[in-house]
């Protein structure tokens, strides 16, 4: 769809962020989730390129798709806009040189008495050669995106997240008190808090992408490179959250079964070999085996959310029940 002046902001504004004038016509890609504004993409005869602008903005009414609408949540998303402003002024850098995502152009903020808004200029991944998207992977196609988390864990293993969420990912227990105390009373809510104090207690703590489905990764034609995007809870955290996040959002409950310990193999293979440029190898040994013994506690923290969340979610399969019974043995057997 195109359109001349995108959520009724002013067209002059956006002209001035992209110091170009000649801007005039908008492709909308997408709403963003819940009337919090647009993705928008243009092309600046200034800088001969065209750009993605993503503009943010507070809805008048905010309404939860499932009904959590309340305040806390509606301040955690307007917050997660903001971290991932700072992260791609501030982290994304950092990683430029390892793994592919959007460049930060510009951003601007503007406040007023009727209106709070926010717009972040990137460069366009498409116009990179990233202009493919999927639902549903095998196994195999998950190596790219597996390589490209093991390379961002591997770049900010040790890294404080000063300006970040301090805990990664958006359904970590302190932001989910609504969700938590509606779930139904069993082994799954009695174990939750020893699910989130077992992760953060763990000693290798990296910076997580903390939504790393598979729509939040751009492909290349053959498949073979991706880039991520949507940056609004990354923070502290340990590599497997976002593996199992993945691999729970792209494989199906079959390949779950079958190809789990496959797609580990190859994700600290690609882990071990990237950490071994930063680390001993003694202590790259020890992040490898301390998260690969932690990967049934990630699952089972993200299945305790969905619990609460949404009882009925697909998610909620075979395999996360296995990875969710393994988690309470271990945690049982740890000392609280």
């Amino acid at each position: 769809m195109i359109m001349n002046t995108p959520s009724s902001l002013p067209l002059s504004w956006l002209q001035s962020l992209l110091q170009d004038s000649q801007v005039s016509q908008f492709e909308l890609v997408q709403s963003l989730w819940s009337d919090f504004g647009q993705l928008l993409r243009c092309y600046s005869p200034a800088r001969q390129a065209s750009v993605i602008i993503k503009l943010i903005s507070q809805p008048a009414t905010f309404r939860h798709p499932r009904g959590w609408s309340s305040q806390h949540s509606l301040k955690r998303k307007w917050r997660s806009y903001e971290i991932e402003q700072y992260f791609y002024t501030h982290y994304a850098p950092l990683f430029a040189g390892h793994g592919n995502l959007a460049k930060l152009i510009t951003s601007d903020a503007q406040n007023n008495e009727s209106e709070t808004r926010l717009a972040l200029v990137l460069s366009d991944l498409n116009a990179a050669g990233f202009e493919y998207r999927h639902q549903q992977l095998s196994a195999d196609a998950c190596k790219p995106v597996l390589a490209w988390l093991a390379a961002f864990h591997a770049r900010f293993i040790h890294q404080a997240p000063d300006g970040l969420w301090q805990q990664g990912s958006y359904w970590h227990l302190a932001t989910r008190p609504d969700e938590f105390s509606k779930m139904a009373e069993g082994p799954l809510k009695q174990f939750g808090p020893a699910f989130d104090k077992t992760l953060q207690q763990c000693p290798y703590r990296t910076l997580i992408h903390g939504d790393a489905k598979v729509a939040n990764f751009c492909f290349s034609a053959d498949g073979q490179a991706v880039a991520a995007v949507d940056f609004q809870y990354v923070g502290g955290g340990i590599g497997v959250q976002d593996v199992a996040y993945f691999l729970g959002s792209v494989l199906s409950e079959q390949d779950l079964l079958n190809h789990t310990e496959d797609c580990l193999d190859y994700y600290f293979g690609e882990l071990r070999s990237t950490l071994s440029k930063h680390l001993a190898p003694e202590e790259c040994e020890a992040v490898c085996n301390s998260w690969r013994q932690l990967y049934c506690v990630a699952n089972a923290d993200f299945h305790r959310f969905l619990a609460g969340w949404s009882p009925e979610h697909f998610k909620i399969n075979r395999m996360l029940q296995q990875q969710t019974e393994q988690a309470i043995a271990l945690v049982s057997a740890r000392p609280q």
